[in-house]
Parts: structure tokens; C-alpha cells; sequence
């Protein structure tokens, strides 16, 4: 047991009081701008906040980390709920004791504004995990009534828990500089036609089947891109031809969040998905080989591992630079292939040999509104992948050397646009149905 603890053995719970909880934040990615006027649009920002706690053995400063979804416009007379809120606090070494806390209770104050007017809500909180000295907590905000046009402001105030653990407890209080506004919601006059209320129409089949580990939350967005053949002069786009809808990724996002100095470090998983199977839509490309002999080709993309998202996020100062790294494995198929439009019988299991790897990096700044790539917002991602040699290739004559020899080997550059995420459990407050993205090289 700690000395904190040891102090305070016996005492009643934990009382943790933070006061001007700053901007919302959603772990891992940021947002869309207050300020947008879509009514579908939702708010996804991001905010480190630090604090000066005054522990029984002294002060220290700690960094809470606030999260938070809600749509960017709404009609009078319309709901609004935001969604996702969730509280990580980084407790300093000394008192990393109360992580073994297992149990958190409480109630956040938040002031909603608006036109002038205000009051203050309590918006309860419950601990969802405390391990390795962070404090993860859920706040379960009410439903808000957008009463009259204008803008309609969401302030973080005073932050109250209870933790309660056998072997003894003690009270902290942590204290910010000032309040600060975390949401802000723009109210349009209503209209003589009821908006069509928001809910799961238009949302992909599939969208969000994955399996939600820890505090994961199911989300899915299109995707699509191009990936080149380097022996080959061409490009191959990765969607169906139009009006056909490219293939879908399902993201089990922030499944796990862990703090590291001036670093936010998030894991999610993420699976393709095209008309039930993990993969990405076959496509027929038209490559250039030896120069001048074209050939055409049919390529089968299927995942054969789950896709492992690291998002790596600065959290000291603005504008917190994020990288993403994507990676997974492969298995590359060929079909239909015809030499200078003469049909070369390649089979029907014409494939790489072993898989291939596929690393993509995306990189942005987690700004209002966010710029380049983040997980949520989407944006371009890209990488080079090795391909293995080829088996399996031909019916009367071993086609393999001619397969290897034509495609195989380093430099094979991938360029994939990935859409906004849609969180299909809660449409209205993610970008539902998910947006299309254009293909770019």
C-alpha cells in the first residue's frame, strides 16, 4: 500500500474536485469545427488539459485528458446530447497508488448557455478503469433542448468523485486556471418541414461489425485509393466502377489509450469489408509491361489479419501532431488476365505465395478543424509493400516464374483515402451515413 494510502486507511471515499475542465476532446483523433453549420456534422475535438492537485503529501500537476462527441447544428425545438464523454487523468508517480482504485463514482457540472442565458447540469460520471496510474471515467451527458435559434455553449465546471477501494481512501482536490467551453452547437430556426430525424438510413450493411474490445467504440468508413505494380507502368484504383460504393473498413476505435511524456498513444483494430468478407472489392486494371505490351488483370485484395492502428498524438502544446501507422497482412490474387487483349489461362488460383505486408502511414495536426490525416476525420494514408513471389499460376504450364517475374518485388507504392468514421450505434452524432471519398494518387 502507498503512503497516501497508508495516511488515509480507513477514511471515507475519495473526493477528486477539478475544476474548468477545458475543451472536448475524442481520444485519439480530432474534429470537425464548432462552428459548421451541417446538421449532420458532428463535433469531434480534442483537449490536454493540466491541473494543480493538492494531495494529502503535496500538490502536483496532472493532466486530464477530455473527450466528447455532439453534432455541430441542430433545429429548434431538436435534441442535443452529446456522446462519448470521457475524463483520463495521468495521476503523477508519487500517488500512483490510487490506481488501485476499482470503483468511481461521481458527477460532472457542466454550465449550457445560450442566448444570454444559462444553468448548470450535472452530467453523472462512473469509473470505467483505473490501472497503471490512469483514471479512465464515462460522464452520461442528459438530452438538451435546442429551445430557440443562436448558439447554444457547453462549459466543463467542477468535477466530483467518489473512489472507493477496501483498503483505505483520501481526498484530492485538483483545480484549473479557468473554465473553458468544450462544445459549441448552432441553433437554426425550425421548419415548416419536420426534419427527418436522424437515424440508421443510408448506413452501409455492415457498418460497425466488429468486435469492441475495452472502451472500444464501433465505427466504419469507406475507403479507397490506388496501389501501383513497380515492374509494371499503371495503376490500379481500388473501387468498384460508378455508382457501385468502394469497400468498407470497421474500426474498433480507442479500444486502449496509455499516456507517455508529451505523448497521447491510442490502439484500435480495424477489418475490411466488401459484401461479407474481409476484403477489399475486386478491381480490374489495364498495366503496361516491358514498356509497351499491355495487360490486363482482375486483382483479389483480402485481408488475412486485422488491421493494428497505432495513433500517436503530441499533447503539450497546439497543434498536436498525430501520426497514424496501419498495418496488416495480405494475400494478392490474380484473375482473367489478358496479354495484348490475347487471354492468358492463369487459373483460379493464381496468388501470392506468402503474405504481403502492408504498412500505411497517415499523418496530420489535431487543430480545429484538423488538418491532414486523423483516424476520425479520415484523409490519405500511404506506404510500400513487398510482393512476394507468385504460386498456384496456370493450368497446362507452370505460369508462376512469368507472374513473379512480371510483378513481384520492393516499391510497390499504395496511396488509400480513408472516409469520416460513422458510429453506427449513435448516427446522429458521427458523420452518418459515412461520406465517399475520392480516390487520389
Amino acid at each position: 500500500m502507498s503512503d497516501e494510502l497508508r495516511q488515509h486507511s480507513g477514511r471515507g471515499p475519495v473526493i477528486v474536485t477539478c475544476l474548468a475542465l477545458g475543451a472536448a476532446m475524442l481520444l485519439g483523433a480530432a474534429g470537425i469545427t464548432a462552428d459548421a453549420p451541417r446538421a449532420s456534422a458532428a463535433q469531434v475535438t480534442r483537449a490536454v488539459l493540466r491541473y494543480t492537485c493538492r494531495f494529502p503529501a503535496g500538490s502536483y500537476r496532472v493532466n486530464v485528458v477530455v473527450s466528447a462527441t455532439v453534432q455541430a447544428a441542430a433545429h429548434a425545438g431538436s435534441q442535443i446530447q452529446p456522446t462519448g464523454v470521457r475524463l483520463a487523468a495521468q495521476l503523477p508517480s508519487p500517488v500512483a497508488g490510487l490506481s488501485g482504485y476499482g470503483q468511481a463514482t461521481g458527477a460532472l457540472t457542466v454550465i449550457e448557455a445560450s442566448r444570454g442565458n444559462s444553468a448548470k447540469a450535472s452530467w453523472p460520471v462512473t469509473g470505467r478503469h483505473v490501472a497503471s496510474g490512469i483514471l479512465l471515467l464515462d460522464v452520461r451527458p442528459p438530452v438538451v433542448i435546442a429551445s430557440r435559434p443562436g448558439l447554444v455553449t457547453f462549459t466543463a465546471g467542477s468535477l466530483v468523485l467518489t473512489l472507493i477501494h477496501s483498503g483505505g481512501a483520501v481526498t484530492v482536490d485538483c483545480a484549473a486556471s479557468r473554465p473553458a467551453s468544450f462544445a459549441t452547437v448552432t441553433v437554426s430556426p425550425a421548419t415548416s418541414r419536420a426534419a427527418r430525424p436522424a437515424g440508421r438510413s443510408g448506413i452501409p450493411k455492415g457498418c460497425g461489425k466488429i468486435k469492441v474490445v475495452a472502451n472500444g467504440v464501433a465505427t466504419c468508413a469507406y475507403v479507397t485509393g490506388y496501389t501501383e505494380v513497380a515492374k509494371l507502368i499503371g495503376a490500379a484504383l481500388l473501387q468498384p466502377r460508378s455508382p457501385v460504393k468502394p469497400g468498407l473498413v470497421n474500426v474498433d476505435l480507442a479500444e486502449k489509450t496509455k499516456f507517455k511524456p508529451g505523448k497521447l498513444i491510442e490502439v484500435s483494430t480495424g477489418q475490411l469489408l466488401y459484401r461479407g468478407h474481409h476484403e477489399l472489392p475486386p478491381v480490374t486494371a489495364t498495366f503496361i509491361a516491358f514498356r509497351f505490351v499491355p495487360v490486363t488483370a482482375t486483382l483479389h485484395l483480402t485481408e488475412l489479419t486485422s488491421i493494428a492502428i497505432l495513433s500517436v498524438s503530441g499533447d503539450n502544446a497546439p497543434p498536436y501532431p498525430i501520426k497514424v501507422r496501419s498495418t496488416t497482412k495480405i494475400s494478392v490474387r490474380v484473375s482473367s488476365v489478358r496479354v495484348n487483349g490475347v487471354p492468358l489461362n492463369v487459373g483460379g488460383d493464381c496468388r501470392t505465395a506468402s503474405p504481403v505486408k502492408i504498412v500505411l502511414i497517415g499523418t496530420g495536426q489535431n487543430t480545429l478543424p484538423p488538418k491532414g490525416y486523423t483516424l476520425t476525420t479520415g484523409g490519405p494514408l500511404s506506404g510500400d509493400a513487398t510482393i512476394p513471389p507468385f504460386t498456384g499460376c496456370g493450368t497446362t504450364e507452370n505460369l508462376d516464374p512469368l507472374l513473379t517475374g512480371s510483378i513481384s518485388g520492393r516499391g510497390n507504392f499504395t496511396k488509400l483515402i480513408q472516409g469520416k468514421l460513422c458510429g453506427p450505434a449513435n448516427p446522429s452524432a458521427w458523420a452518418c451515413p459515412p461520406p465517399v471519398p475520392k480516390p487520389r494518387r
